[in-house]
């Protein structure tokens, strides 16, 4: 695969274009080998708060998707969704910005590739391995009426995470102060009476009553 067909996979005419989760999904659940180095490339000038945004969103629907009874995967892809975060949060730098995209790499060749779960179906009790994506595509369709399975996560859990810091988010933080000091401004002005708010249909009652 080259940048232009990679480009094409996407849907897209430049990296510029790379912004919305239906981009972030097809670049991770593509079956086809990407290079690392267009993996890369593709990812290396997006804005970070869209990279957060699109990291976000895309786990989150892998795990609203998953058996209830899957706990120990649920876990270790919840962690490996916080990792990827706290990454995409520190990635002003080129080289925060590739330990962002070596992570996803290795997520998305464990997802799509390397991952063994053990599938038996209810109905003839056949059994087949399929990979972690593979599995949870079959967990959908079974709310369309599909085939049922036993699905047994236990062989793909074996997921490396090194240990992330990840920081605070200073600036929303800062943001959320603000609206605080607003609202107790507004208060403090005389705007609303804390004990005694006034409220139209309350005040237009009192003046009912002097006529």
């Amino acid at each position: 695969m080259d940048f232009d067909e990679l480009l094409e996979l996407l849907e897209i005419d430049s990296p510029d274009e790379f912004a919305y989760f239906e981009h972030f999904a097809a670049l991770v659940e593509c079956d086809e080998e990407i290079p690392y180095e267009l993996f890369y490339r593709i990812l290396a000038d997006v804005e970070a708060e869209i990279l957060i945004d699109m990291t976000d969103n895309y786990f989150e629907d892998i795990l609203q998707g998953m058996p209830d009874d899957a706990i120990e995967v649920y876990t270790l892809i919840s962690t490996i969704r916080q990792a990827l975060l706290g990454l995409a949060k520190n990635s002003s730098s080129r080289e925060e910005r590739i330990a962002y995209a070596d992570e996803l790499y290795k997520f998305r060749n464990w997802y799509i590739f390397d991952s063994v779960v053990h599938l038996t179906r209810l109905s003839d009790h056949m059994e087949r391995d399929v990979t972690v994506s593979e599995a949870l595509s079959l967990y959908r369709l079974e709310k369309l009426n599909e085939d049922s399975y036993l699905y047994d996560f236990t062989d793909c859990l074996d997921y490396e995470i090194d240990e992330y810091s990840i920081s605070i988010d200073a600036e929303l933080d800062e943001v959320y102060e603000e609206i605080i000091e607003e609202d107790e401004d507004i208060y403090e002005e005389g705007l609303i009476d804390r004990e005694f708010p006034v409220i139209d249909g309350d005040f237009r009652e009192e003046e009912e009553e002097e006529y």
